[in-house]
């Protein structure tokens, strides 16, 4: 499902005449202008931000209750069908309840946690972006109502509220299929919507008590197993894999070891995978 405009990449999904294991359903926020077929529902048009016009549809609409998954992309992603159909296939077998495709290489970005790490095919994390979380249908039927929370409708603050309401558990980023973000992140040319934007976000942090957790808590191989690896050689592993960042941002290297010294004190999983509560 996904909240799109007139200069969407929604196109580049799908590939006509193939195969593919999913539904796309567009919401449109502006009339889309004539396009070629693709193979998709379009919905009416709901004017406004992402977040207002798909809390108006996932309420209004019950359909999307009949999916295993949802996915609900920005329109600035490029993906290919196949790309998605594996990132769908990969949250079945890791039973992800929350879910996201790591970031391609040359994507813009916001938190570099959200980019490819090269080391792993996916990571259980504490955190996944707000610009294309994919949901099982019973962790977005459990955590519609948090769509209320924002009154911008940009959403911000959701994606770590989400994350501490599933008790962080059975979240992840599936790295081995990645998309491009082709837009830069977090402008506004509006000054005064950038301030309530941020705003929102900060009123629905604190009043739901939580903040980002940008922890990798395991490293997933090609083999959908978790690799058996301590907490320094996880450390180790996720620099690895994030090297390519540093030329473009040597702070990355501080955060990631800032994020993960205080994973090493709490964790959703113990060894074998049984969850607990983070302290």
């Amino acid at each position: 499902m996904a909240r799109v405009g007139r200069n969407s990449l929604h196109r580049s999904w799908v590939d006509p005449g193939e195969p593919r294991n999913w539904d796309l359903y567009l919401c449109p926020f502006q009339e889309l202008l004539p396009q070629p077929d693709v193979d998709c529902t379009i919905g009416d048009v709901i004017p406004g931000p992402k977040w207002t016009g798909l809390r108006q549809l996932l309420n209004d609409w019950d359909g999307w209750r009949h999916y295993d998954f949802i996915w609900l992309p920005d329109d600035d992603i490029l993906a290919s069908q196949d790309t998605i159909s594996a990132m769908f296939d990969a949250a079945r077998a890791l039973r992800f309840q929350l879910f996201a495709p790591g970031l391609d290489e040359a994507s813009h970005y916001a938190h570099y946690s959200t980019m490819r790490n090269r080391s792993f095919f996916a990571r259980r994390v504490g955190f996944v972006e707000i610009m294309m979380p994919g949901f099982s249908g019973a962790a977005l039927e459990r955590l519609l109502p948090t769509l209320d929370l924002s009154t911008t409708g940009w959403g911000w603050g959701l994606d770590s509220v989400w994350p501490k309401l599933l008790d962080y558990h059975d979240i992840g980023i599936i790295d081995g299929v990645p998309v491009l973000h082709t837009r830069p992140v977090g402008q506004f040319r509006d000054v005064d919507l950038g301030r309530r934007v941020n705003e929102d976000s900060d009123r629905i942090l604190a009043s739901q008590e939580c903040g980002q957790r940008m922890a990798t808590f395991a490293g997933i191989g090609p083999d959908l197993k978790e690799k058996q690896i301590g907490a320094d050689e996880l450390l180790v592993d996720l620099v690895e894999g994030w090297r390519y960042l540093l030329p473009r941002d040597p702070k990355v290297m501080r955060w990631i070891v800032e994020h993960q010294v205080p994973s090493f004190e709490w964790t959703p999983y113990r060894v074998g995978g049984s969850p607990t509560s983070p302290g």
